[in-house]
């Protein structure tokens, strides 16, 4: 096997999408095109989006999100595109009751004067299937991590109002 040193090829390869890592296991990398969630009412997040970034817009109504059935290494995060606050919500559903939540968010609220107020919102393991963000502002950004039996959260909400776990 010959041993390239690195920066000595004048050949590179673009990739307009890449996926590491298989079905059976193993970790996973996945680049691709955001996704970007319309202004519906509910939205249902696929597995195979796993990876991928997902915008949501200043919506005009609140918006259900469910999750998929977890499984190792599903991974999401979605962040708020709109241009200003939005006055509509985000619940996060996961597939099951049975699928809770662990770990957290923290809320920065816009509306403190000198920004210092910050809120960390756990879930307690018990009966967090649903997060809920209340009308996020841009900044916000919630990643969601399967372990294979949970949920594992961890992200900003910028809002005035903390979000919820239920």
């Amino acid at each position: 096997m010959a041993v390239i040193p690195a920066n000595s090829s004048s050949k590179y390869t673009h990739f307009s999408n890449i996926k590491v890592g298989s079905a059976s296991g193993g970790g996973s990398i996945q680049v691709g095109a955001p996704v970007a969630v319309t202004d519906a009412a509910t939205y249902t997040v696929l597995a195979t989006d796993s990876g991928k970034l997902h915008i949501l817009p200043d919506l005009t109504a609140d918006i259900t999100i469910t999750l998929p059935t977890v499984a190792v290494g599903l991974n999401y995060e979605f962040i708020y595109g709109g241009a200003a606050a939005d006055a509509q919500d985000w619940i996060i559903n996961t597939f099951a009751a049975t699928e809770l939540y662990k770990g957290g968010v923290v809320q920065l609220d816009p509306a403190e004067a000198t920004l210092t107020e910050v809120v960390p919102v756990y879930a307690d393991f018990v009966n967090d299937d649903t997060l809920t963000v209340l009308t996020p502002e841009v900044g916000t950004s919630v990643k969601i991590v399967s372990d294979g039996t949970s949920w594992i959260l961890n992200g900003t909400v910028v809002s005035d109002t903390p979000p919820t776990l239920a």
